[in-house]
């Protein structure tokens, strides 16, 4: 699967990126890359992390944001796009079905803009901290 979606990106199919992508799916959230790196089942140098997250998520298979605490955390795209509710409270994060992508197209004619790629989380309070 992973083999797949390197190729599709036009990437080279690396032990590193596999481990990386099964590590990150096996997660199954948002982590930061010491998290990662403590969960890989490879041994990987912090360099080579760093490169080839930075070549997936510029290809947007791995998703980058920082939810506002200034530390970078990654999670894996797969084929089932979303974003999160992140509550600023207690920082609790949900997956949310929400996007505005198929608003891109008219919003890229209208200001002659090309989109490559998007963050969006929504902040607020979750039921426990309101």
């Amino acid at each position: 699967m992973y083999t797949k979606i390197l190729k599709e990106a036009q990437l080279s199919v690396t032990d590193s990126r596999i481990a990386l992508l099964t590590t990150l799916a096996e997660l199954n959230k948002p982590v930061t890359i010491e998290t990662l790196a403590s969960n890989l089942n490879k041994k990987m140098d912090t360099s080579t992390i760093y490169r080839s997250l930075k070549a997936l998520v510029d290809r947007g298979i791995v998703y980058q944001t920082d939810f506002r605490e200034g530390v970078s955390y990654f999670e894996f795209h797969g084929d089932h796009h979303h974003h999160h509710l992140v509550c600023t409270s207690c920082k609790d994060r949900k997956k949310i079905d929400l996007c505005m992508a198929e608003k891109f197209p008219a919003l890229e004619k209208s200001k002659d803009f090309i989109i490559t790629n998007h963050i969006f989380e929504i902040f607020g309070l979750c039921k426990n901290c309101s």
